[in-house]
């Protein structure tokens, strides 16, 4: 099965039990429209007054980007993303950390992006062939003395033989 098909089915189960952070492609567009509606009316509902002070429409050329709303000007734009663009971008951000860890990634990701979870780094870092094979270590065979127990003192002893050529 696809890494990302499997990435996907993992954060819609995420999002099943936890619908504040990642956001479904519909839901997405939904809220930017909702957003440019927002402007046009006078009298605002609860729901838009919410999505006013958590959300802001940033737009670049024809598209539309959903931004966290920033409390200072020169602060640079938070992007949020739809769940169905997510393997993507955590793609391009694990590989860039070197297949580096959750807490790697968490500080690479959070530079420009707002709605990423531990979650869904765990998930992609679980399905992630490379970091698999630098997880599984080959076990270290030494050698194993199994010690023996007497009654007596100097009754029992053992010697290792070894073959010289």
């Amino acid at each position: 099965m696809d890494h990302e098909k499997i990435f996907r089915e993992g954060l819609f189960k995420i999002y099943e039990t936890n619908k504040r952070v990642l956001i479904p492609k519909e839901e997405y567009y939904k809220i930017i429209s909702d957003l440019l509606e927002v402007s046009k009316t006078s009298k605002k509902t609860p729901h838009q007054y919410y999505i006013l002070k958590k959300y802001e429409v940033l737009q670049c050329g024809d598209i539309n980007r959903l931004i966290r709303r920033s409390q200072h000007e020169e602060e640079t734009p938070l992007y949020f993303i739809s769940i169905e663009e997510t393997y993507e971008v955590v793609k391009r951000g694990h590989i860039a950390t070197g297949h580096g860890g959750q807490d790697k990634m968490v500080h690479e990701l959070s530079k420009k992006y707002a709605n990423i979870t531990i979650e869904a780094l765990t998930v992609f870092k679980n399905l992630c062939v490379e970091c698999q094979r630098k997880r599984k270590r080959a076990a270290t065979k030494g050698i194993v003395v199994k010690p023996i127990i007497s009654k007596d003192f100097n009754s029992r002893a053992q010697v290792d033989l070894i073959d010289n050529p």
